[in-house]
């Protein structure tokens, strides 16, 4: 038997079934996405219930598929024949959805989704965008494969949008960075996802490093990204950190490494520094 596959016309059938029928999952979206916003932007408000059913002619575009990993977070690209003023973003099958206000008004909206720790191996986010007149689009639809890693008391985590090598580096309380010439500390610390190694391209694009339940040292820890290497055909890179702390909201920093930035093969000690915390 092949590959079971499902057909974009079909998602986007089963997204009509749930607008006009009211969903009927006890599941909330906000239970798989715990923050939506797109740059510049506030956090998107929770709603219950359905997306709001489409009227006018506006057109949505969002990429069929994308990657990545529980705990992380991930940006979605929409397109649109209009000028984007709200997005909304439902999970299938779920109840509930985010507003997001776009706060310049543009025909693209990047949406950057923060995921819960726990996922199944497919999670497939609906889309709809408003335009100033208060057009909502047709719903379309982005397939993301979950790459599922590691989470406990301190996880740390960067994905990124383009075929290049980047690494994620964090220097734990007692000095040691754990990154990929050192991939575990003395206490567990690990890096247990290293994507686009040397540049062998595995569309992934998203590094992880955690500290298991119970084992995270007590402190202050940095956390780095290194821009590694472009690879031949890549271009520059837009990210986002994610760090998660138990018990605590996530937080989220984003940055990015110019095409002409050609990366600096780096070692310990290497990369742009994004954030201090204390556990």
């Amino acid at each position: 038997m092949g590959p079971f596959r499902i057909s974009a016309a079909t998602i986007i059938g089963l997204v009509f079934l749930q607008v006009g029928c009211g969903g009927g999952s006890s599941h909330g979206t906000n239970q798989t996405v715990t923050s939506a916003s797109v740059p510049g932007g506030t956090p998107g408000t929770y709603h219950s219930g359905s997306l709001p059913a489409p009227s006018g002619t506006l057109s949505a575009t969002a990429p069929s598929a994308a990657n990545a990993i529980n705990g992380g977070s991930v940006t979605i690209s929409l397109t649109s024949g209009g000028t984007i003023v709200k997005v909304y973003v439902q999970v299938m099958g779920s109840d509930g959805y985010y507003e997001i206000t776009v706060p310049a008004g543009s025909s693209v909206a990047d949406v950057l989704l923060t995921l819960a720790q726990t996922l199944p191996s497919t999670v497939t986010f609906i889309f709809e965008v408003v335009d100033s007149s208060g057009n909502v689009s047709a719903p379309t639809s982005t397939m993301t494969a979950i790459t599922t890693v590691g989470t406990g008391d301190v996880q740390v985590s960067v994905s990124w949008d383009a075929d290049n090598d980047l690494d994620l580096h964090v220097v734990d309380p007692n000095g040691f960075e754990v990154y990929y010439g050192a991939d575990t500390s003395p206490e567990g610390g690990t890096l247990d996802l290293d994507s686009n190694a040397g540049c062998t391209i595995d569309g992934v694009n998203n590094e992880n490093i955690t500290w298991p339940t119970g084992a995270a040292p007590h402190g202050m820890y940095t956390v780095r990204v290194d821009n590694y290497e472009q690879c031949p055909g890549g271009l520059g890179d837009n990210y986002v950190v994610t760090v998660r702390l138990h018990g605590h909201p996530a937080m989220v920093f984003n940055g990015s490494f110019p095409a002409s930035d050609l990366g600096d093969s780096g070692s310990a000690g290497s990369g742009t520094t994004i954030t201090t915390f204390t556990w």
